[in-house]
């Protein structure tokens, strides 16, 4: 059986990005801490599997379902933000 890890290297390897393209993990990972300041959640926060297995696209990141109270937590947080 192939192992996880050599099968998405492989993937990642066929990828056509940028050499200095973004990691979507670390995006994930920085998008988590950044809504964390603002006391936000969002529990399906990751890649999104299939996209992954695409040679020739970006890996997406899904933000998945919220409920009404995190929406409102996020559009407080935007607000906020574009009022400074």
């Amino acid at each position: 059986m192939t192992d996880p890890t050599t099968l998405l290297n492989a993937i990642d390897n066929r990828r056509e990005v940028e050499p200095d393209a973004a990691d979507p993990e670390r995006t994930v990972a920085e998008l988590a801490r950044a809504l964390g300041a603002h006391g936000i959640t969002l529990p399906s926060l990751g890649l999104d599997g299939p996209s992954m297995f695409q040679p020739f696209v970006p890996p997406l990141i899904e933000l998945g379902c919220v409920t009404e109270d995190t929406a409102r937590k996020i559009i407080q947080a935007l607000t906020t933000r574009d009022s400074r």
